[in-house]
């Protein structure tokens, strides 16, 4: 080979590493766009289920009005202080419920467990009557709230009241 073929297939290699840091920039920010994007999509997907959500709270009469009772350590109050007692989890994932409607991940990140986990929490509150799904048909983004129950019991638990 000669010196100039060479010296040609150097320059060439030499262009081919310096376009390749520059795609290898380039590709490094895309995924950065790509995650804001994402970010942001979530964002508008969560506010848009969130003004349902407002719309149906208002208009629908929640348990908050049918649940008045009172505690008197009976088997049922018994049974959901001893259900609650045993996973501080549930308790944290009650309160965590307490101010605002949350989906899964958003709980999981404020308590620190996995979605999948709290998820699995989240299905056996349900069907202890403490917390519901507002959005049950949805598959994605569905936000669950504390019940009227679910406040009398966690007051229970956080006071010591039994």
């Amino acid at each position: 080979m000669r010196t100039q073929d060479i010296e040609k297939l150097l320059n060439d290699n030499k262009k081919l590493n310096e376009e390749n840091k520059e795609l290898k920039k380039e590709n490094t920010e895309l995924k950065v766009k790509i995650k804001e994007l994402n970010y942001n999509l979530n964002s508008i997907q969560e506010d848009h289920i969130l003004k349902k959500l407002d719309s149906k709270i208002d208009n629908e009469t929640f348990d908050e009005v049918k649940f008045t009772h009172k505690f008197n350590g009976n088997k049922e109050d018994m049974s959901i202080i001893s259900f609650l007692a045993r996973s501080n989890k549930r308790v944290d994932i009650l309160k965590s419920l307490e101010e605002t409607p949350k989906i899964p991940s958003i709980i999981a990140k404020e308590i620190g467990d996995s979605s999948h986990h709290v998820s699995k929490y989240l299905t056996s509150l349900k069907e202890k009557e403490l917390v519901i799904c507002l959005n049950e048909e949805d598959k994605r983004f569905r936000f669950y709230r504390i019940t009227a129950k679910g406040k009398h019991y966690l007051e229970i638990i956080e006071n010591k009241k039994y």
